[in-house]
């Protein structure tokens, strides 16, 4: 009897032993899971900080128009009223960089386009004109984009009788304004007249009979706007 006892003694301790060191593989599994999964988060939070942070960036005023107030910055000298000063604008974009990566290189058309819009980085610009539509019909919602609560992307026209459809004549506005309005922020006929600054070239598709390709247009963020009018020939 006293052996039997100790045989099963030694069994209990073995038992306890292995079950003791099961568990703790287990939980040590967990907190490496855990540990995986933490580190995940922190790469994606990051990733999202950095990119919350460029889109900040990308829609404040830039410098040296930061501590202007509206009336001092329409007051400035030399600001661009003439949409066809902007050497550059509404050009053909594509000139082989959207081919880069398979060895073509820019075409010299497309690269001195793009380094005569890029001169006019950071300048103040005022047009007036339109809201561009989605195509070419009279009921086509406007061209608007409401990225963040109050934050819009506008393809503005600057033909504002819209004598060519679609409209060549573009540019991409960042506007702040009235939130939850979405394409609605501003109506069909709407003539606007707006004062920015140039951030730099925006892309898009503009295709038409017998033409059909990527041009660059400018990028402006909008400091302000106003609905001058509506156009009843649109």
């Amino acid at each position: 009897m006293h052996k039997l006892s100790i045989s099963k003694t030694i069994q209990f301790i073995l038992l306890t032993g292995l079950l003791s060191l099961f568990f703790a593989c287990g939980s040590s599994t967990d907190e490496g899971d855990d540990d995986r999964y933490s580190l995940q988060q922190f790469k994606e939070t990051e990733i999202d900080s950095k990119a919350v942070d460029a889109t900040d960036k990308l829609w404040a005023i830039p410098e040296p128009y930061t501590n202007l107030s509206v009336e001092e910055i329409k007051a400035q000298e030399g600001i661009i009223t003439d949409y066809f000063e902007l050497k550059g604008a509404a050009t053909n974009a594509e000139g082989g960089r959207r081919g880069t990566s398979d060895g073509q290189e820019e075409n010299p058309k497309s690269k001195k386009d793009r380094e005569a819009l890029a001169t006019f980085t950071n300048k103040l610009i005022s047009f007036e004109g339109v809201v561009n539509t989605i195509s070419t019909q009279k009921v086509s919602p406007l061209d608007i984009e409401e990225g963040r609560p109050g934050q819009y992307e506008v393809w503005f026209c600057a033909d504002k009788n819209q004598k060519r459809k679609p409209c060549r004549y573009r540019a991409h506005l960042l506007y702040k304004g009235p939130e939850g309005k979405g394409d609605k922020v501003f109506e069909n006929d709407d003539v606007i007249r707006f004062w920015g600054v140039m951030l730099g070239e925006q892309t898009d598709v503009l295709r038409y009979a017998g033409y059909d390709a990527i041009n660059r247009y400018p990028k402006i963020r909008v400091i302000d706007l106003e609905v001058i009018g509506k156009n009843t020939d649109k």
